[in-house]
């Protein structure tokens, strides 16, 4: 059992692109290293099956399809390293294939939230200054009104066989023989994606992800899945671990900590939505043993006719969530029904590359600390500090600074926006201001109190909504909560919570305040409770959209 952080073996101190940073001293020069490395060793395997799709891929069939495209982007686009490509698609073959082909040939793949409506993709495409673009086929419409609009668009890719009024089929890019290799080189230093943050407000940024970044990630899962798996595994056995990816390939715990996974020699049935029965039925199907999801996807599952065949399948040895804490009564029902599993909470940022530049809480801690967001990653190094960027003492509230080569470098063509949130301190060393209020107890976890933004002065008090909010999702009749400040004339503000019940559960007003009496101090107990009927309103990152709540 681990005591005092996630082991470090390996990690050094050097200074890169002009500030001190923490880095693994032996590792990937680039995406397609990892990816070759697993083709390498695991060649027959599968990597990635699709059972909508009816499709399945081995490591050698996904790399003669991804040095096919990478062919084709170079001889019949005209793409070059640095030229960014753009990609708005789900998950399917044609997202795989594409992000390893653009990495590969030294472009920049744009990852866009298939969700996005038609301005907000211009805005993605005209700020990034994308050449190319590969859509999904029914999200086409989204994007015909931009074709004649924006100067730095050149082609479009729609996925399957057919075009689309003078579009390319991604059929087309795979109709050439694969050439042994690709001739590019591709350096740590060179960008791989710019991925865009899902902000409640304002403008999204785009994170530029290098190739530093990711590699950085691929390392801090091999340094900590040995203690994420049951003890009967070793990282020989790898290859044993299944997945089921059925969150979003565009966002960055799919993109990055995931996708990683499989490139080292996972596999993962992918799964187009996260639909509950479907998830259960597949899981069972393919013997999945490793799921990532976020609370409500565990609490929906449960809900399900077909659930207790997952149970007693007992395929399950391996569940993390992130987003937000898991509630102890979930942690220990999960454990009731998978006794010998390994569960789990995440904590990673656009910004960190998921968990390259993250956290995570060790299994053995989950009943005991679930609403901590455990220890930094290796390389990582958290720092907890006050408006004036100085360390505060351990058990006292402050922002959470991060360091370390998983960290991006900075927001694409935002450099206001980057020398604000990313800076140097008087040792040199380079840290992203994460704007989260964390407390650090004195075994070095971490716990995410709230959002700077998003704290509420109540009377002189400071509430910290998400305090309030995850002790609410505690709740077993509790799907959705969220906890935001409303003005009052005497206090200056008083706490607002907004709920969503469990489908099938009826909650009142008053059960949500007399949950909350004697479990935090009493100007910590929301002010007005309302029960909604519909939904949470959230972005197409998953994020609730607390100004709205305000006018609930």
């Amino acid at each position: 059992m681990l005591s005092e952080g996630w082991p470090r073996d390996g990690v050094i101190d050097e200074w890169f692109e002009g500030a001190l940073e923490t880095a693994y001293a032996r590792r990937y020069p680039n995406l397609t290293a990892i990816f070759k490395e697993g083709l390498a060793k695991f060649p027959d395997q599968e990597i990635f099956i699709f059972p909508t799709l009816g499709q399945r891929y081995t490591r050698r069939r996904l790399d003669e399809a991804v040095r096919k495209v990478a062919a084709s982007l170079r001889h019949e686009y005209g793409i070059r390293k640095g030229d960014r490509v753009a990609m708005i698609l789900l998950n399917n073959p044609e997202f795989c294939i594409s992000y390893l082909a653009i990495a590969a040939v030294g472009a920049i793949s744009v990852v866009i939230n298939a969700r996005l409506e038609t301005d907000e993709i211009a805005y993605q495409l005209r700020d990034s200054g994308s050449r190319l673009v590969i859509v999904e086929n029914e999200l086409y419409d989204r994007v015909r009104p931009l074709r004649d609009k924006l100067e730095s668009l050149e082609q479009v890719v729609t996925t399957g066989d057919e075009g689309k009024e003078g579009t390319v089929p991604f059929s087309a890019l795979l109709a050439r023989e694969a050439p042994p290799y690709i001739d590019v080189e591709v350096g740590e230093k060179d960008i791989c994606s710019i991925c865009y943050t899902s902000g409640t407000t304002g403008r999204p940024k785009g994170s530029i992800i290098t190739h530093r970044n990711v590699c950085t990630n691929a390392q801090a899962l091999l340094s900590c899945m040995p203690y994420l798996l049951p003890e009967k595994y070793t990282m020989d056995d790898i290859y044993r671990i299944k997945q089921m990816i059925s969150v979003p390939l565009f966002h960055v715990t799919a993109l990055h900590t995931l996708f990683n996974l499989c490139l080292l020699g996972a596999s993962a049935v992918v799964l187009p939505v996260f639909q509950a029965d479907q998830v259960i039925e597949s899981m069972i199907e393919e013997k999945v043993n490793f799921f990532v999801g976020v609370t409500a996807m565990f609490w929906l599952l449960r809900m399900q006719p077909n659930y207790q065949k997952l149970v007693e399948a007992g395929y399950l040895e391996v569940m993390f969530q992130g987003g937000s804490p898991m509630p102890p009564e979930l942690g220990e029902l999960m454990l009731k029904d998978f006794p010998h599993a390994k569960i789990g909470n995440g904590f990673g940022m656009t910004e960190t590359t998921s968990i390259g530049a993250g956290s995570l809480l060790p299994p053995e801690q989950v009943i005991k600390r679930g609403s901590s967001i455990g220890w930094p990653t290796p390389p990582t190094l958290f720092k907890v500090v006050d408006e004036q960027l100085r360390e505060v003492p351990v058990g006292e509230p402050g922002e959470l600074l991060i360091s370390g080569a998983g960290v991006c470098r900075g927001y694409w063509n935002l450099p206001d926006k980057t020398s604000e949130s990313f800076v140097v301190d008087s040792e040199g060393r380079r840290w992203h201001r994460s704007g989260d209020v964390v407390v650090k107890d004195e075994e070095g976890f971490y716990t995410i109190v709230d959002r700077k933004k998003d704290m509420i002065l109540r009377g002189g008090e400071n509430v910290y909504s998400v305090e309030v909010e995850n002790l609410i999702l505690t709740n077993p009749k509790v799907l959705q909560a969220a906890v935001v400040g409303v003005p009052d004339p005497v206090l200056g503000e008083k706490i607002k919570a907004v709920v969503f019940p469990m489908p099938g559960h009826s909650l009142s007003p008053e059960e949500v305040v007399e949950f909350c009496r004697g479990k935090i101090a009493d100007y910590k107990v929301p002010d007005y409770v309302v029960v909604s009927e519909m939904p949470l309103p959230m972005n197409p990152g998953g994020k609730i959209i607390k100004d709205r709540l305000r006018e609930l």
